[in-house]
């Protein structure tokens, strides 16, 4: 059967006007479900950002490593950051509880690894099933903010993360670290037995042909009439219909093809660039640098840095809808390459407190604008600049080109920072400088502006290679920006 666009149109048109059908739709389970789902990435941010203090913990260093050969001081070599930061992600790019339990009774640093790999691997099958879930139970109307939340929740786990690091830090010993571990190893039990009553997505079920259950699910769901729910569980029958027909036409490999392989290096290059924008000194090794670095509080400066960082992903919605997409990104990313230079430069006056404290400062303020502006534009932009019929497979490459860059950059930085490798410190922020240079470069002339435009509309101008810095004023046709056909041309039909 073929389904046409506008057959879509006309359903949403005559059955489901979202600002009549979608009114009191909300109930307390679709809540709960999109709380429990959402809780997978909580998991993640907590597993994320928990693993950097833990890792500069001493009680922590001493069980697993010792003093350091190179300084003398409980602190992890630059081979065994590699394995503790590294390895899990690594196994994510292949593919919680047992792999919780393995980290908090580890005998020695290989079984440690080992846990955060099976840990690794059951977060990549949660992170890529929740936003899923999530985007195909909630109304059509409140999917962006309940999706975009699942991000909030990350960066939420991580500020809980390192405050539960930085209270146990005060025990000393074993409990120092099993006690955060612990807590990483009971929030999926819980999680699991909560998401055991919750229905299955009705969008899911029709796709397997069970239409009866996926109306019984989404009545579930829905606060409003049966009747509402016979109309959505349509519209829900037509756009899958639509598809599966759209997605028989093309292959993966199509997104290389010659009309699209610009917008496929755009999309991919987001994710995987804001990885080499430094922001990895502040995040995922935060305590770690700041201790090697001899900031007197490492622990209490790792929470602070977490806040900056939730703090600028909450901003990031109120700027980037107002002001564009390019002038977030130049602003960000242009304060992002001042404080890499600033900052790398203040490394060489080594044992001056004052720069060693502004250097911690200046990663604060990095981690606000990177969230604000680098970091929210790589979850929206591929999203927008792929063509519809191949955004599924343009995101899967994104990702993949995310979770490749994610590993490399974690098993070099160590050997640019420790002691006992390169020892550069935070020099190496001029390092970061230069890529954020060749950032700035990249995005003048290939990141468009998409801010109000329609998915006809992106089509249409990459289609007529238009250059990326006049989208802001080009004019498209009547067509791509309303979807109907234009008052002139249907002059002429008549005539």
């Amino acid at each position: 059967m073929n389904v046409d666009k506008n057959d879509i149109a006309s359903a949403e048109v005559e059955h489901v006007d979202p600002r009549r059908s979608e009114k009191g739709a909300v109930n307390f389970l679709l809540v709960f479900s999109c709380i429990v789902f959402g809780a997978a990435s909580f998991i993640f941010g907590y597993d994320d950002k928990l693993i950097s203090p833990l890792a500069a913990l001493i009680p922590f260093v001493a069980k697993f490593q010792g003093p350091n050969p190179a300084t003398g001081k409980y602190a992890l070599t630059a081979h065994n950051q590699d394995l503790v930061f590294s390895i899990p992600p690594s196994w994510r790019c292949i593919r919680w509880t047992g792999g919780g339990l393995l980290q908090v009774f580890a005998p020695n640093l290989g079984a440690f690894v080992g846990g955060r790999s099976v840990n690794g691997f059951a977060m990549g099958i949660a992170l890529a099933t929740a936003p899923l879930y999530v985007s195909e139970v909630v109304p059509v109307a409140i999917r962006g903010r309940c999706v975009s939340s699942i991000n909030i929740l990350n960066l939420i786990a991580g500020v809980v993360g390192t405050v539960v690091v930085w209270g146990t830090n005060k025990l000393g010993g074993k409990l120092a670290y099993q006690i955060p571990l612990a807590v990483q190893s009971a929030v999926p039990v819980i999680l699991l037995v909560l998401t055991i009553p919750l229905p299955e997505s009705p969008e899911w079920l029709i796709s397997k042909g069970n239409v009866e259950q996926a109306r019984h699910n989404l009545r579930k769901l829905r606060g409003f009439s049966d009747e509402k729910v016979d109309d959505e569980i349509q519209l829900i029958e037509l756009c899958e219909r639509y598809n599966r027909e759209l997605q028989s036409e093309v292959r993966f490999w199509h997104i290389f093809k010659r009309e699209h392989l610009k917008r496929t290096i755009v999309a991919g290059s987001f994710f995987s660039l804001n990885q080499i924008s430094g922001v990895i000194l502040s995040t995922t090794y935060t305590t770690v640098f700041l201790t090697e670095l001899g900031v007197a509080d490492a622990f209490t400066l790792t929470i602070i840095a977490s806040c900056c960082t939730l703090a600028g992903t909450i901003a990031a919605p109120l700027v980037i809808d107002r002001v564009g997409r390019r002038p977030t990104a130049f602003t960000g990313m242009s304060i992002l390459f001042v404080i890499d230079v600033v900052a790398g430069a203040l490394a060489f006056q080594k044992g001056n407190k004052q720069a060693t404290t502004a250097i911690a400062a200046l990663s604060f303020i990095f981690n606000f604008f990177w969230a604000s502006s680098f970091f929210s534009l790589s979850n929206l932009m591929p999203s927008e600049i792929a063509t519809p019929k191949l955004r599924h497979y343009t995101m899967s490459y994104t990702i993949a080109c995310q979770e490749i860059t994610a590993v490399i950059t974690t098993l070099v930085v160590p050997h640019l920072t420790s002691a006992d490798a390169a020892n550069l410190g935070a020099k190496t922020y001029l390092i970061f400088a230069g890529c954020m240079g060749a950032i700035l470069v990249f995005m003048y002339f290939f990141m468009p502006e998409t801010r109000g435009r329609t998915f006809a509309e992106i089509d249409e101008m990459y289609a007529a290679n238009v250059p990326a810095w006049r989208w802001r004023s080009y004019k498209t046709s009547f067509e791509a920006r309303t979807g109907e056909t234009a008052p002139d041309s249907l002059e002429k039909i008549r005539t």
